[in-house]
């Protein structure tokens, strides 16, 4: 995996000095930040503030921690976020599984099995980033609404499932909708969804759906290379 192009982050509550060291220095190996927090008061803050693909919360160690499964859920930029929990004692285990962790990880732990539960999420949390990042871009997309009227335009954004585009006339919200989308490397991606906005000044949202998986692909590797690219930028 090319972990040197594109960063992960991953909000860290533990109290434990040891499993924090040991955390962010094998996330480093994934391309992953880990954000350590050792209190509740504080994590719940930077949920709030900022953008991660994953929550690890460490249940053996922080007494109020189940909030912050809670508050990431709530929050609407974190509540696709992978959740990983530690959790050595059985009710411990039973909150974390009930509050969805995905991910469950009991004391004593190890190097290796730390790896394995990143190894595993890491695809999760590239795709939890790729669904938030939106690549702005003015790339040419024909619109065919479901009244039959077809018409060319601009992206002004691009998502894994979304598009943002200049209209030509207002659009009816929830309206179907088919589009063919040309992509900067010369590959077309053809999909079918709904208007979910539109500001009624040129500017039109829409939701949709790739028409097969390969066309679906091709569009999130697309959307991989640009989000490298604008972090190359950035370094």
């Amino acid at each position: 995996m090319n972990v040197a192009a594109e960063r992960l982050h991953v909000l860290l509550l533990s109290a434990d000095p040891l499993l924090v060291n040991t955390f962010t220095d094998i996330s480093q190996e994934f391309g992953i930040e880990a954000h350590p927090s050792s209190a509740t008061q504080d994590a719940a803050e930077q949920l709030a503030q900022s953008k991660y693909e994953g929550v690890l919360v460490d249940f053996d160690t922080v007494s109020e921690a189940r909030p912050i499964f809670a508050a990431a859920r709530q929050s609407p930029s974190n509540k696709n976020a992978v959740l990983f929990a530690i959790a050595s004692h059985a009710t411990n285990a039973l909150s974390a599984l009930d509050d969805r962790a995905q991910f469950l990880l009991r004391r004593p732990l190890d190097t290796a099995t730390m790896k394995q539960a990143l190894c595993a999420a890491y695809e999760l949390m590239r795709g939890e980033r790729r669904r938030y990042f939106r690549c702005a871009t003015s790339l040419p997309v024909r619109i065919r609404t479901g009244a039959g009227v077809t018409f060319q335009c601009l992206t002004i954004n691009v998502s894994s499932n979304g598009l943002a585009i200049t209209s030509p006339a207002p659009q009816t919200l929830g309206a179907p909708v088919e589009i063919d989308l040309q992509l900067s490397d010369g590959s077309s991606i053809q999909g079918h969804g709904a208007v979910i906005w539109d500001d009624k000044h040129g500017k039109t949202g829409i939701h949709f759906h790739a028409t097969t998986p390969r066309m679906q692909t091709n569009l999130d590797r697309w959307l991989d290379a640009c989000a490298a690219k604008q972090m190359s930028s950035l370094t």
